[in-house]
């Protein structure tokens, strides 16, 4: 059930709406008429802005409902107004909407809370927290930014859906949030493909983007995301998941619609010409063989597995298109890029042998090249997601954000074991594999804790760790649902 709460009284928040509508309109008014129109711009935003902190804290839902939909789009959005920093809106989102939950819930709904993975997510989000007391650190912008992305949101994103989204409904929209999303991003990103970027795009490339994302003249398809990197994971995570479901206990009509889903977001993923998405897509596809516990779909998927691996390392069919050669390059341990990678941690190994605790948060990677220019890490990438976690905060950070990782698959792996919900399991299913796979494919890339799969993957960890609750509702729903069949019958 959820959390007891004091709801708002709904004539009172429809008065208040519309009071502050009001005082909104006649402040714009004022400014336009002044002459200021940039001011004028950024207050008619006032109304949008106030409207969305009452409906927040009318409704905790809403706010996490707003911040999973604006991190698919924010980063694409910032290429059109490039000037207003549109990531810190996450920021606010889900800081109202931590608020809004802690102000609606009693004490003893916090129970929910005690769940392994909130511990350890805490443990995580404390030590990245003392890492402001490293002498490596000289510039605290640099760690308030860059920390956000590492384990503030995490913290914030899994206590919520612990407390307040530990029902069928709202795990349900969780799922068709991530399949619909990858329907838009699929047709915005083939629409970069046969049509060319548009303006903002373009700049955003001529701006230092076409260096890995115009490769022997072909583009990378990277749809509103930041990058094709961050678009081929989420859309083989998407492509995974509604793969699994077109093999779940649905109707016809269902699975077909979920097996197309799956098709459309392959494609996504094939034109972004990312190699490291490959993985969760493999990877994940073994652990659902694995956790279906069918002897003949795990013979089958085995040898469909055998045969597309053998197809891209032993085979050269199909090297003219673009895509399918740019998936063989991820099997191949002689690829340039991946030479260059392996040096570049060699590199960062022997800078980190004297900083046990790391070079500190906001040290690496785009923050560096910003708040530490002349730093030694500015110049070297660290091109994976753990490389990234290590040079910032040591050998000790690297073990605990490791090990709340493997938490989630372990108690994951055995919850998902448990859940006696067909529906439910398959579900989940898809969502471990993809977890598993997004980790694998974080071993190359920077993905993890970016936007939006960061969100996806804290709102999985969570409820991989919470599934029992889940599957007690699910559970009865079904029981009831074969009742009344039994009844008409």
């Amino acid at each position: 059930m959820r959390p007891q709460q004091n709801t708002l009284n709904p004539a009172f928040a429809q008065y208040s709406i519309f009071g502050m509508l009001l005082l909104a309109g006649v402040f714009i008014a004022a400014i336009v008429s002044s002459g200021q129109i940039a001011f004028g711009i950024i207050a008619l935003l006032a109304p949008i802005t106030v409207v969305g902190v009452v409906l927040i804290f009318y409704n905790p839902y809403i706010g996490f409902f707003l911040y999973l939909n604006y991190s698919y789009f924010f980063i694409g959005m910032n290429r059109y107004v490039p000037q207003v920093p549109l990531g810190l809106t996450i920021d606010i989102i889900l800081l109202l909407t931590t608020l809004s939950v802690f102000t609606k819930v009693k004490w003893t709904d916090m129970a929910r809370m005690h769940n392994g993975i909130f511990y350890v997510i805490f443990v995580w989000f404390l030590y990245t927290i003392i890492q402001v007391a490293n002498p490596e650190v000289t510039n605290r912008e640099s760690m308030f930014y860059a920390i956000r992305g590492i384990s503030v949101y995490s913290i914030q994103v899994v206590a919520i859906t612990l407390i307040w989204l530990g029902n069928k409904k709202h795990f349900n929209n969780f799922i068709h949030l991530i399949l619909v999303w990858s329907i838009f991003s699929t047709l915005w990103g083939l629409r970069q493909i046969w049509f060319g970027p548009d303006f903002a795009e373009y700049v955003w490339l001529e701006r230092g983007g076409k260096i890995t994302h115009i490769l022997d003249g072909r583009l990378r398809a990277f749809s509103f995301y930041s990058d094709a990197g961050q678009y081929g994971t989420t859309m083989a995570f998407s492509s995974l998941l509604a793969l699994i479901l077109s093999l779940g206990p649905y109707k016809t009509k269902m699975r077909w619609l979920y097996a197309a889903i799956a098709v459309f977001s392959f494609i996504g993923f094939a034109i972004s010409g990312s190699r490291g998405p490959l993985f969760v897509i493999l990877f994940g596809f073994i652990f659902y063989l694995i956790l279906i516990r069918k002897f003949k779909v795990l013979l089958i998927g085995s040898v469909v597995f055998i045969f597309v691996f053998s197809f891209l390392k032993f085979t050269s069919i199909g090297q003219g298109n673009y895509q399918i050669f740019r998936l063989r390059t991820a099997l191949d341990p002689k690829d340039a890029s991946l030479i260059v990678r392996m040096q570049n941690q060699r590199l960062i190994r022997q800078y980190l042998e004297s900083r046990p605790f790391g070079a500190g948060i906001g040290s690496t990677d785009t923050w560096a090249k910003k708040y530490y220019p002349d730093s030694f890490l500015a110049k070297v990438p660290t091109d994976s997601w753990f490389i990234s976690i290590w040079a910032q905060n040591g050998i000790i950070g690297l073990f605990l954000h490791v090990f709340s990782l493997f938490y989630v698959l372990v108690f994951g792996f055995y919850n998902v074991n448990k859940i006696r919900s067909l529906d439910l399991r398959m579900k989940l299913i898809g969502l471990y594999g993809g977890f598993f796979g997004v980790i694998i494919a974080s071993l190359g890339n920077p993905i993890f804790g970016q936007s939006p799969i960061g969100g996806i993957m804290y709102v999985s960890m969570a409820y991989l760790c919470s599934a029992g609750v889940l599957d007690e509702e699910f559970v009865k729903e079904e029981e009831l649902a074969l009742a009344a069949a039994a009844k008409e019958a």
